[in-house]
């Protein structure tokens, strides 16, 4: 037994010095991370109270809303020479405007970058358009897309993002280690877990720390591992790939175009939608990603009610541009056990998998890393400060 006490000290020595570099070191860039992640907690509703000028609209209840066709028509006329449509947003409820996406060349560079054009769904016409990715400045960006791009990549791009998802896995193993240093071996759990009362300035940063890391381990261990997913997409899906199969991504599907004619005929907009909704009567619209040449295929994003994503749609269906003929469907009836993990994993790291309330908790934790990170470093420096004394001493 008495040879059993070195060796848990030991290994506590190993897991706090692990805890103490990876958070000092990581755990500055995760404050960022987790600030801004904070923000986007409310990121969609902030961008619209924002750009209310261009993005909210008034509703016209006695005419409704116009056809699509003329909605994106209105926008395809606002496109600057040389700009490409790509895909288009429906609006997240009545009283916003309809979001069309187009690429074109960065003034003087050789790199696109992509803007979007609002047009009002009820009166068709164009409320404003803006400047949402410049792929290599950042700072070009709106605030929201600013922030968005700091949190998964520090403005860094790709690199950014390898960068982000290492930090990542560092902050993982940092939390658990810090979990395995904070376990009572004595089993006194209720004294863990909370603050001792009238105690020095030096025992209130730790237990600060301690509480901090405990309480907020809970959600951070779930935010961070799906981020480091979300970072490193291909060898997630790779590891989840191994238990069970997992769906491309973004598959592609060819339209046939007619063989007899110079210039084929495409299907309307509205008639897009009316096969959408006989294929999938139930559900809210999100998107139209538009064919990029003569043998692309429409893709239509319409979430199914109960999906864990509220803002985007994992029931998706591809379409013929010409034809109309349904070329796939992808939706709950076809996914594996693998897809319906990758499905809950974005909404849980922002929280969106439940409502408001998976908003206000993403909202609060984004705090966390940097309440730890300060409580960390005083610890640390009271430590220091504490070995120099007793140094001084022996001297």
């Amino acid at each position: 037994m008495f040879m059993l006490i070195p060796a848990r000290k030991h290994r506590r020595k190993f897991w706090l010095l692990l805890h103490r570099y990876l958070g000092l070191f990581a755990g500055a860039i995760f404050v960022i991370i987790g600030l801004t992640g904070s923000i986007l907690a409310f990121g969609h509703e902030l961008d619209e109270w924002l750009n209310a000028d261009v993005r909210a609209v008034s509703r016209q209840a006695s005419t409704g809303r116009a056809p699509l066709d003329a909605i994106v028509a209105a926008g395809i006329k606002a496109l600057p020479t040389g700009a490409k449509a790509i895909n288009l947003d429906y609006p997240r409820y009545d009283g916003l405007a309809f979001a069309l996406w187009f690429e074109q060349t960065s003034s003087g560079r050789d790199y696109p970058e992509r803007h979007q054009i609002f047009i009002d769904p009820y009166r068709a016409q164009v409320t404003g358009q803006r400047l949402l990715i410049d792929f290599h400045r950042i700072w070009r960006d709106p605030l929201l897309d600013f922030v968005l791009r700091l949190h998964y990549s520090l403005g860094f791009g790709e690199n950014g993002m390898t960068l982000v998802g290492w930090v990542g896995l560092a902050m993982l193993f940092s939390v658990l280690a810090g979990l395995i240093v904070w376990w009572p071996l004595t089993g006194k759990f209720r004294s863990a877990l909370t603050l001792k009362p009238k105690t020095s300035r030096e025992r209130l940063v730790y237990d600060w720390h301690k509480i901090c890391g405990v309480y907020g381990s809970i959600v951070l261990l779930v935010i961070v591992a799906t981020g480091i997913y979300l970072e490193f997409p291909s060898y997630g899906r790779g590891l989840v790939g191994l238990f069970s199969q997992v769906a491309s991504p973004w598959p592609e599907y060819a339209s046939r175009p007619p063989q007899n004619l110079d210039t084929p005929k495409t299907i309307s907009l509205s008639e897009l939608e009316q096969i959408v909704d006989a294929n999938c009567p139930e559900g809210d619209f999100r998107y139209i990603v538009f064919p990029n040449d003569a043998t692309g295929s429409y893709e239509v994003g319409k979430r199914a009610p109960g999906e864990p994503n509220r803002l985007q749609a994992q029931r998706r269906i591809w379409i013929d541009q010409y034809s109309g003929e349904v070329l796939a469907l992808r939706d709950r009836s076809s996914q594996s056990s693998g897809d319906v993990f990758v499905e809950w994993l974005y909404p849980l790291h922002t929280g969106e998998a439940f409502g408001l309330t998976g908003q206000l908790i993403i909202l609060l934790i984004g705090f966390v890393p940097l309440l730890l990170y300060v409580t960390g470093v005083i610890r640390w420096l009271q430590k220091r400060r504490v070995k120099r004394l007793e140094g001084g001493r022996c001297r």
